[in-house]
């Protein structure tokens, strides 16, 4: 750490302790003073802390960091031996923070920790320095005690508080009390014995199955590694390894490889990264074994045709695999809101806001493994939004924190607000959530709730800790098209994809196959109850990449809703039948074609009625 964030740090300690000691003390007497009084000096018995956060993620180290730094005394536990967590086990070498234009400035929107962590703008690092680096900072910290090794047995819980939980660590069983949790752990281990309720994969659209791309990182030693770096500056050089790259035959219908990355390691050994695999089940331990297993026969089969292509692989070894896949999204469990892409590409800033993102939502889970390295899916890219509080509050447990990508998003949104810089960044703010907290004699869920000055003040402290929290009005680019509306609900479900640009073509004549494949998709993930083989086979016999005209589509959805009709009549009966919305009328007619913009209002004028 440099003597700037040393010193930053400090300020912000002597911030707090002057936040209670002139402003509050003043207003406070006798008994109730002294009650705070104690609390600044924390809790007095050995099991007994300020804060308890389980798990060593980086968003669970930045937690820990953040209260103990505020003066909090607070316990640290992980079932890991070490601070690696999921970037040891899988490899992970690369980081990115994430950037907004604010006041006609690009800043950066990971400071604080994040940066202290990766510096300003993120990039490659070594593993090992990673975890050594992590360790050091959490043993200076003289407010933060670490169990390594130690698993969370049970939680005892009152009126919707968890009073004190049972770990195992240091060669006993322990009960330790807190008045506030963080559950930082990648999958949720206190949240799960909370029966804190979630969904699966994509389960809040119905598809609980789907999951995005799990992610396999390998090493290998004995590499020219001055070669690669000569290489990475002249650009047509690395157009052709890409290029020879697509020669390369996959083992795994499953596997994706694209962009392999190559970060450097602590003597001749480097990390590759760029294997992805999808249609990977994460909740079935066995497939995911097997799945593992073919990641690591893909690795040492792209290994030796590196070997073979390009010269400074020509010496290099297969070393090992990653023990596990870096997995993106398992379970999103739930909290007071659960985060939209509508609010996501609105650019929406609420009022109880506590980080800011500006990630694009990604819906690579719906791309078939098959289709080109190059194909993306994404839905749309705010320019700037904001994560309220709510949205790391459990839904059932008061004093229960959660941070990471299983917080309380769509399971489209955790694509963007779920991303690690975010996530690092969240978990300081839940760390300085806490201290405020516990100052004020409240709960978490007692704070989303407090009144409008209460909250100015917990977010005055969060931007004196370093939080980027602006105040901003920013529209969608598309928010005044007339079919927006619909093109909310579609990407919703992951349907409709606007790319980097928010470009959803609305002007483009539609095919055949457009407005059939929207409607069957769409009936799956909004109404599956309404789903049938035979309505599935009624409107895929439309499917084709012919011009989708009026009359067409009235034959579309007449078909889906099983309306029989006269040939050549389709548009009027649909028209009768109240399937054309008023402005989709006014837009279209029988024999001309159809613009997307329709397709897309139509699709969802037809699930309406579905419902």
């Amino acid at each position: 750490m440099n003597k700037e964030r040393f010193f930053r740090n400090i300020l912000v300690a002597v911030l707090f302790f002057l936040t209670f000691w002139f402003g509050v003390r003043p207003i406070i007497t006798g008994e109730e003073f002294e009650s705070r009084l104690r609390k600044a000096k924390g809790p007095a018995g050995k099991n007994q802390y300020s804060l308890v956060v389980i798990g060593t993620e980086p968003e669970g180290v930045a937690a820990a960091l953040s209260a103990s730094r505020m003066g909090l005394k607070t316990l640290l536990v992980t079932e890991d031996l070490d601070p690696g967590s999921y970037i040891k086990s899988g490899l992970i070498t690369y980081t990115s923070p994430d950037y907004a234009f604010i006041n006609g400035e690009n800043k950066n929107l990971n400071n604080g920790i994040y940066t202290e962590f990766f510096g300003d703008t993120g990039g490659n690092f070594a593993i090992g320095d990673y975890i050594s680096a992590i360790r050091k900072t959490l043993d200076k910290q003289p407010n933060l005690r670490v169990i390594y090794g130690a698993g969370v047995l049970s939680a005892q819980i009152k009126d919707n508080l968890v009073e004190s939980i049972q770990i195992y660590g240091d060669g006993e069983t322990q009960s330790v009390e807190a008045p506030i949790f963080i559950d930082a752990t990648e999958h949720g281990i206190l949240l799960s014995i909370c029966d804190v309720p979630y969904f699966s994969g994509s389960g809040d659209i119905h598809v609980p199955d789907s999951f995005m791309p799990v992610e396999y990182n390998f090493i290998v030693s004995n590499v020219k590694w001055q070669d690669i770096e000569s290489i990475r500056k002249r650009s047509q050089i690395m157009d052709d390894f890409q290029s020879v790259l697509k020669q390369y035959e996959r083992y795994s219908k499953k596997t994706k490889i694209s962009n392999l990355s190559f970060i450097g390691q602590p003597g001749d050994q480097i990390v590759i990264s760029g294997i992805r695999m999808h249609g990977v089940n994460v909740s079935e331990p066995e497939r995911l074994k097997e799945d593992l297993g073919t990641a690591l026969t893909e690795a040492q089969m792209l290994t030796a045709f590196l070997q073979y292509v390009f010269v400074p692989f020509e010496e290099c070894t297969f070393k090992t695999g990653a023990e596990k896949f870096y997995i993106p999204e398992y379970r999103h469990y739930e909290g007071r809101y659960r985060l939209r892409v509508e609010d996501i590409l609105e650019n929406r800033d609420f009022p109880n806001k506590v980080v800011l993102a500006s990630a694009p939502v990604d819906a690579e889970k719906f791309v078939n493994a098959e289709l080109s390295e190059e194909y993306t899916y994404i839905m749309g890219a705010p320019d700037l939004y904001s994560i309220p509080l709510d949205c790391f509050i459990t839904g059932n447990i008061d004093n229960l924190l959660m941070v990471g990508k299983k917080a309380s998003f769509s399971s489209l949104a955790a694509t963007s607000a779920g991303r690690m810089a975010v996530s690092i960044t969240s978990g300081e703010a839940m760390g300085i959530t806490a201290a405020y907290c516990y100052l004020n004699n409240l709960s978490p869920a007692e704070l989303s709730e407090a009144p409008g000055e209460t909250m100015k003040e917990y977010q005055s402290l969060l931007k004196r800790a370093g939080i980027i929290l602006e105040d901003f009005n920013i529209a969608n680019p598309n928010k005044d098209h007339w079919a927006w509306p619909s093109v909310k609900v579609l990407t919703e479900y992951g349907l409709v994809a606007g790319g980097l640009r928010n470009d959803y073509l609305f002007d483009v004549e539609g095919y055949q196959e457009h407005l059939a494949t929207l409607i069957i998709n769409l009936v799956v993930k909004a109404c599956p109850q309404q789903y049938t083989l035979d309505m599935d086979s009624r409107v895929r016999a439309y499917a084709s990449s012919d011009i989708l005209t009026g009359e067409k589509a009235a034959e579309i959805l007449l078909k889906a809703i099983d309306i029989p009709y006269e040939e050549g009549e389709a548009f009027q009966r649909a028209k009768d039948e109240g399937l054309f919305p008023e402005n989709v009328l006014e837009k279209i007619s029988p024999n001309k074609p159809v613009t997307l913009d329709c397709v897309y209002v139509m699709t969802v004028n037809l699930i309406e009625r579905f419902k």
